[in-house]
């Protein structure tokens, strides 16, 4: 965690955990969710649903000593699923099960601040024409709009080309540029990306 920056990172630790086990052998290191902070979960998800949205897991609640947050879980493109996350008057340090470190590192405090702040934005790398269903799914499904997009004629290097659409929400705090690949002389770094991991993501 560094101010409003957050990382989870999971891996099948324990026999039986097909969920993370399988993205691992499908896919290795990489990002199985991006989570959104909303304000009503139940709505979001009913109104995703009612557009056609696939819905991993129903809003549930979890709950511990300083309050209660509500989750949803909602599939995206590929693999990958957006986990909605409301915190209804929750004060703990980030979410329900979390505890301060047991053993804090006497040299942190000693060390500059990287002064990162914020996530400015999350890529979604998708195969070739791919880019325009994907960005319309977040703009029919969660009501994001259109921020900026390139094509292969802006964002290009003698050898390697790609496509952009960058979605936002209405506040603009989060941004999703959904890129896809074009042709150059050489493989395009997305279909690099594409053919790496194992699809989109």
């Amino acid at each position: 965690k560094q101010d409003k920056i957050v990382f989870v990172l999971s891996s099948a630790l324990n026999p039986g955990n097909e969920e993370m086990g399988e993205h691992l052998v499908k896919h290795g290191d990489g990002v199985k969710d991006v989570a959104f902070e909303v304000e009503d979960c139940d709505f979001i998800v009913q109104k995703a649903k009612e557009r056609g949205a696939v819905v991993v897991k129903e809003p549930w609640v979890e709950e511990d000593k300083f309050g209660k947050v509500k989750f949803a879980v909602i599939q995206t493109y590929g693999d990958t699923t957006h986990t909605l996350i409301e915190k209804l008057n929750y004060k703990g340090l980030f979410l329900p099960g979390y505890h301060p470190p047991l053993f804090k590192d006497p040299l942190l405090p000693k060390l500059p601040s990287a002064k990162l702040n914020f996530v400015d934005h999350v890529v979604g790398n998708q195969p070739d024409l791919q880019m325009v269903p994907v960005a319309d799914w977040y703009q029919k499904n969660l009501l994001f709009h259109r921020f900026w997009s390139v094509d292969d004629k802006q964002l290009h290097t003698e050898f390697s080309a790609l496509r952009s659409i960058v979605v936002t929400n209405y506040e603009e705090t989060i941004k999703m540029p959904i890129n896809e690949p074009a042709l150059g002389k050489k493989k395009s770094q997305i279909q690099e990306y594409i053919d790496y991991y194992g699809g989109a993501g």
